[in-house]
This record gives structure tokens, sequence and C-alpha cells, in this order.
């Protein structure tokens, strides 16, 4: 440290009381604070600690000088309260803010209430479920000693091949405003602060369309691009109070994220007035060093002066001082950092630490918290979550719902059917009795009713066993099965041979996303394939159990799209429960017998094969009317199942759509109403879709994007009339000179189930 900068912690004022006073204003605590703190006091608060990390941070002497920021790890609130003890031993005592990726319930932890993942519940259709589930969430994380959570995800996926699909909500922009909406009110909007935690919208910008669909690519995207497709689910966050942004790994036109002053300040913090914070993601201001990554900073200090000039409030993390902290004094001693800059990223910080109560109770009570964990009321929102978010693809045969008293022995195969998959990314294997799989979730339903046999398949991609040796003896190749081995010859052999001894088949295939199994993930982050095909020998099993004759019902868990042609074109019955949660066995087996209606919804296209990406419905009409047609066939311009698709086991009918007005007006909704009636004998949900094509524009727009949605509850018989709002706002589009506006002209307003199943239209002038 320099001579300066010790006389200035030397002969720093002493503190006073108006930042203690809770009754003060957030604003007045903060200006409070910032008067008293020197520059090492305020650089510190811009840096993260680990808590794998805590030796080095005692042996820096940083809990003596000036503390630092926050802390990232998963703890126990005893854990908790022993490091955040250490905030108290400086001089300012400001307290530490915990972020730890929970992104869909602390899923890391054990005996947690996990909730489906985020794709999973973008296919409910349900942001008041999303807000309930986000609201119980925040409360167990708070809970466990972290005031902050890495999530939701709101990155718009373009490429079904990227391995975080599962951590966001899909491809439409419009579906993924409003459940980030939700998502960051139920994080952030209890009365009691002690109940809230701090969300942490990501990736910005552009990841879920890397080329290639790879994590940490290059994005080339034009601005009206931006502006039409990715950004809106931020600017939504950004005005649900979001208290905190992470950027992404990636780079967008050859500027990373991190060092992208243009999306982070001007976009972002001046035009749509983002209040909170900005918090690196980890090791993405070391990744724009040549070694790491992106190779524009020469060093360490340059890439932490790109970094805060371009608009980064916190740094995710160091080890010792001078990674960040001594980097970052002597670039404002030098010029190359404004000390303003500084002052506005602490400003930010410290009023999220005001916000969440933290200078008031910044302790939490292990002994009261110990039973706070998988209360009732989340337990069964969870479970709801995962029975309106199960999506059937297919039921050309009438074969569900099952009558289970039909069949007397019913084989349960494939390689997620006797495992912890269901709880998708984010997660670590849970106790056995916090988590039952989806073969026992079924032998549970179906006890009494049918005798069910198992046929272990393995892993989709298997780890070592201690049985190494080859062998035919089945004895061995059991264990090594059991042991984590493979799905291979001998599984498929093993699970045909049952089938043929058994009336009905139910095949679990998919892909893998648990934390813990790091290298052994089908999917999630750094986990991209180039291919949306089924891994391994899954394909083959499928095959193979079909050609017993049996019927065959394949049940699909993953956290994002995959597809086989054969499968989707030769199995008449498919399931797609993505990753349901704690309680997606149970959800599913009810789905299965009918005990719940089907109603979830597809928030992304399922691409037939890698070619056809991107899939994304909201193309314009030259990707058709040209498209596949000539050089093969029409049928290869369709996704496998469109965004939107979703069967239920009734039927629904449409009528009498009506406007609320004959012309558009200005700065004033659209309301349109429909009629819709249960016409078959089994109550259920329907969601109805609103979409609106621009008939004549400027630029290119496309042939339809979604405007509004309404999920509604019909008994048998029961007609109702659905009425959703569009706000004018959401008739414009990006004009050339890169101006928002709503253009003179016709708009055909569509009414439907589903980006492929138009239903009603009607047109209106403005």
């Amino acid at each position: 440290m320099s001579a300066a900068l010790v006389m200035q912690t030397a002969f720093a004022a002493e503190p006073s009381e108006v930042y203690k006073d809770k009754n003060a204003p957030v604003e007045e605590r903060v200006k409070s604070l910032m008067d008293q703190m020197t520059l090492e006091e305020k650089v510190a608060q811009m840096d993260m600690f680990s808590f794998w990390k805590e030796k080095e941070f005692t042996t820096e002497g940083l809990e003596k000088s000036c503390g630092v920021g926050a802390w990232i790890g998963e703890v126990t609130p005893e854990r908790y309260n022993e490091v955040q003890k250490k905030s108290e031993l400086s001089r300012l005592k400001i307290p530490f803010l915990v972020g730890v990726d929970a992104a869909h319930g602390h899923a890391i932890l054990p005996n947690r209430t996990v909730f489906p993942t985020s794709i999973t519940m973008a296919a409910s259709f349900n942001p008041d479920l999303v807000h309930e589930c986000a609201r119980l969430a925040a409360e167990e994380v708070r809970n466990s000693g972290n005031h902050w959570t890495f999530a939701p995800s709101v990155d718009i996926v373009h490429d079904a091949r990227w391995g975080r699909t599962g951590e966001t909500y899909g491809e439409d922009p419009f579906l993924a405003s409003r459940l980030v909406e939700a998502s960051v009110t139920g994080m952030q909007g209890n009365l009691d602060p002690d109940k809230n935690i701090a969300a942490c919208v990501k990736h910005f910008v552009g990841g879920g369309a890397s080329i290639g669909g790879v994590n940490h690519g290059n994005a080339e995207i034009s601005e009206r691009m931006l502006r039409s497709d990715f950004l809106p689910p931020f600017q939504a966050a950004i005005d649900a109070g979001v208290l905190t942004i992470m950027p992404g790994h990636n780079n967008v036109n050859g500027v990373p994220m991190h060092a992208n002053k243009w999306l982070l300040t001007d976009i972002v913090k001046d035009e749509y007035g983002f209040k909170g914070f900005y918090i690196t993601d980890m090791g993405d201001i070391e990744n724009l060093m040549p070694e790491r990554l992106h190779g524009i900073a020469t060093d360490q200090k340059d890439a932490v002066r790109q970094g805060i000039n371009a608009g980064i409030d916190m740094h995710m993390y160091s080890w010792d001082r001078k990674m960040f902290i001594d980097n970052l004094q002597e670039l404002v001693k030098e010029g190359k950092v404004d000390e303003a800059r500084i002052n506005d990223a602490v400003k930010r910080i410290l009023t999220v630490k005001f916000k969440l109560g933290l200078f008031e109770n910044r302790y939490i009570d292990a002994d009261k918290k110990k039973d706070s964990y998988g209360s009732k009321e989340a337990r069964d929102a969870a479970l709801e979550a995962a029975r309106q978010s199960i999506v059937l693809l297919k039921n050309s045969e009438g074969l569900l719902p099952l009558d289970v008293s039909k069949y007397k022995k019913i084989l349960v195969t494939g390689p997620n059917a006797d495992n912890q998959a269901i709880m998708g990314d984010w997660a670590n294997p849970q106790p056995k009795e916090h988590v039952i799989s989806i073969l026992q979730g079924l032998k549970n339903e179906w006890k009494g009713a049918c005798e069910v046999v198992f046929s272990d398949s393995g892993r989709i991609k298997g780890k070592k066993s201690d049985v190494t040796v080859e062998t035919t003896d089945p004895v061995t190749q059991s264990r090594q099965l059991k042991e984590g081995g493979e799905l291979n010859d001998f599984a498929i052999q093993d699970a045909v041979g049952k089938a043929k001894d058994c009336d009905l088949v139910v095949a679990v295939i998919g892909g893998y996303g648990l934390r813990s199994d790091w290298g052994l993930r089908t999917y999630g982050e750094s986990a991209d394939r180039p291919s949306i095909d089924f891994y391994g020998k899954q394909v083959e099993l499928v095959q193979k159990l079909q050609a017993t004759g049996k019927p065959v019902i394949v049940v699909i868990v993953n956290g994002k799209p995959l597809n086989n042609p054969w499968i989707t074109k030769n199995i008449p019955t498919i399931v797609d429960v993505w990753e349901p949660g704690q309680f997606g066995a149970q959800a599913l087996a009810e789905i299965l017998v009918g005990k719940v209606n089907p109603s979830g919804k597809l928030p992304i296209s399922i691409p037939q094969t890698a070619g056809h990406i991107p899939a994304y419905y909201y193309q314009t009409f030259s990707r058709t009317r040209t498209g596949y047609g000539l050089g093969s066939s029409r049928e290869d311009d369709k996704p496998a199942f469109a965004f939107g698709h979703g069967l239920s086991y009734t039927t629904f009918k449409y009528e009498d759509m009506k406007l609320s007005s004959s012309r558009l007006e200005k700065d004033k909704p659209l309301s349109v109403s429909v009629t819709v009636k249960n016409t078959g004998d089994r109550a259920g949900y329907e969601t109805v879709m609103v979409f609106v094509r621009d008939e004549v524009s400027s630029v290119v727009t496309p042939i339809r994007r979604l405007k509004g949605f309404s999920k509604v509850w019909l008994n048998p018989g029961e007609v109702r009339t659905v009425t959703i709002e569009i706000p004018f706002k959401e008739f414009g589009l990006w004009n050339q000179e890169m101006k928002y506006v709503v253009e003179p002209g016709t708009f055909e307003i569509q009414v439907g189930s589903a980006s492929d199943d138009i239903k009603l239209k009607k047109k209106i002038d403005y």
C-alpha cells in the first residue's frame, strides 16, 4: 500500500451513527457510510472471496483492514455465522453479502426443497406459480446463510445445442420477460427483508446464440436482433427491480461482455436505468487475458481496468489482495480508473446490503432455522410446478392415460429410470428419502395394480467401475452397470428379454446434468454437444424395445431440446418431463394414470436435427417460403415439435374472438378476448396464446411473435371468456434508424394454443 493510502486510512473520520439508523432512508445511510470510507475500503467492497479460500482471506489480513464486499459458496447457518463474524473485525464493520448458485431452490445442499428448473417452469406458462416457487425458495436460501442467488438465467436460446439451455426460460422474449418479472418479485418482494434474497439475472447477453452453441463462445448479433430478441427479458428484470446482473462468459460481435461498455453501461445503466450492481461471472475478468480466453488485456491489472471502466461493479472472486484490490487502487492513483466509477459501484453494492437488512441482522439463528427447510407449503408448490410443467409430446394411439389394471407386468428401464437426473443442473445428489426416482415413483403409484419389472440400463455416460475385466458373465456385467457403467449391449439385451415377458414398457431416456458428476454430464455449463440426438446407445435401446411388439412409452428427462427422428416418428407415446425437481417422479406417475391432466407447453422449439438450428419459431417468411422445400422436403422446414406444443387428455374449442377496439390507438392497450370451451370429458388447463404479425413494415419482421398468454382451468363442458391485454408498445419494432416505433399499418392478431396451432385471426389497423 502507498504511503498516501496509509495516511488516508490512519486519519479517516470516525464512524458516525447515521448509517446504523434503520429508520433513515437507504440513500442517506449509504451516503453517511461512504463519506467515512477510505479508497481501500471502497475498493474492497467491490471484491469477493470464497468459503473455500477463507484461509487466504485471513492470511492477507483483510478481515482487520478493509474486509471485502462479498463471499461465494453454499453454507450452513453455523458456517455462515462463523465467517460473517470476520466482518465485525474491520473498522466500519460492513456486513458481507453471501451469494450462491441456488437456481431452483438450494439444490446444492441436502434436504432443501428442489423446485423444477427454469426451462421446466417455463413449460408451465404460469407466472403466478413461478412467483410462488421463487418466494418459497428465497426463504430457504436466506435461512441457510445466503443472501443472494446467481439466478434466474434469462438468456434467450437460439441454439438448442447450448448446454445451459435448462437454466433459461427458453426461446421467446415475451414469455421470458413475464417469467423473470415473476421470479424477481418472488425473490425480492417479501415485506420481511429477512426472507428476501437478491436475484441476479444472467448471463448478459447473447450466450444462447453463441456460434455452435458453445459456452464462452462468440455471438454475432445485430443491434436490432439484440434489442428485439435478447435484451427484453433483462429490461423486464430491471423494471421489476432486480438487484444484480451477471454478464456472460461470451463475447458479442468481438467484444467480451465483461469489457462491453456499450451494453453494460450505455444501454443497461444509462438507458434502462439499472440501479443495482454487476457481478462478474467466475474468472471472467481474468478471461480477458490472452492465456485465458479472449486476449484483449495484457495482464491482470489491464483486465481489471477494462472491466471496471466498462461498468463492472464487483469481481468474482479473489484469493489474494493483489489480484483485484491492490490493482484497482493503483489504477485509480494512476488516473486510469476514475474514482467516480469506484463511488458509483460502491453505492450500488451498499444499497443492496441495506435493502436486504444486513446491517440490522447480519447473523442467522441457526437453531431456529434448522426446521425451516422443506415446509409443506414449499413441497406442495414444487409438486404442483412439476405437474403443470410436464409436456405430453405425443399420444397418437391414445395409450395415455393408462388403465394400469389392464397390465400384469410393466417394464421400467432406461438410464434415467433409477437416478436423480430429474433434479437437473445446479443440483447435487440428495438423500434417497428426499428424492425418489422415476422407477420408485411409478412403483408407488402402481402398487397393488400390477407388477413393476426393472432392467438396469446403467448410466448415459459411464464412470469407471472397479470391475474392469471384459466378460460375458451376466453377474459381473450387472455389477458393472450398478457401479456406474454406461448403457451397453448387455443392458439392452436384458431389457429386451424382460420386455418380452411384460405387457408394457416405459423407457426413461434423455440427458444428465447433475453438477457433482461434472465429467459425466451430457448438458449443463461447459457441457455443450454438437448434436441434439440422444447420447450413446439410447436410441438403439428404444428401437429394440419397440421391435418386441410391446407398447412403449418414452419418457425424456433433459435440460435442453433433444430429438431423434426415428423415435419421434415410430414411438406413439412420448412424454417430456424436462427437469421436474424432487417431486417429478410423483407428478409423472399421476399424469401417466390420468390423476393429473398434462398441461405443459414447450417454451422452446424442438428441432428435428442439429441441421435445423436455429429453429426458434419467430422466423421471417423467407425462412419457410423458400426454405428446404426444393432441396429435400417441406417437412424439413418444420420443427419436430413447435413452440407452445403440448397435448392434453381433453379437447378445447375456441370461438367468438373479439378486439376491444376497431383501430389500434396510440399508447392504449388492445384487449383480445376469446371464448374457450372444454369439449372433452376431463377437467384440465388450457393455455391461450396471442401472437401478433406486422403485415407490412419498414424492416423485415417475423411471421408471428407471442404478445400475451393466459392459462385457464376448465371443467368438462365449461365455457370461459379469456381476455388478454396487449400493451401498445408490443406492436413496435426497431426501424432502420434504430428507433423503437409503432408504425402505421395493419396487424394480424392470431389466437391459438401453440405457434403452429393458430385457431382464430383478426386484423386491426393503426
